[in-house]
């Protein structure tokens, strides 16, 4: 499981972390369950974009919606 938490980050480096974790787990050819903490700001919203952009289903941690949850494939 891949866990991030984007607390404190700026927009750019969060959108760039999380491409980098799309990228190195399509890479390995890899299916990795990840969470990414981002709060309920302005990273949630543009994180789960770029997720569906990716092709990919996200959704938000049942009992914490500041938390978005997704399978990476």
């Amino acid at each position: 499981m891949i866990s991030r938490d984007y607390h404190g980050f700026l927009l750019e480096d969060a959108i760039n972390d999380l491409n980098c974790v799309i990228g190195e787990v399509r890479m390995a050819e890899k299916t990795e369950f990840a969470e990414f903490i981002t709060g309920h700001g302005v990273i949630r919203a543009a994180l789960h974009s770029i997720l569906k952009v990716h092709g990919l289903d996200p959704s938000y941690k049942l009992g914490n919606e500041g938390t978005i949850v997704v399978t990476i494939e």
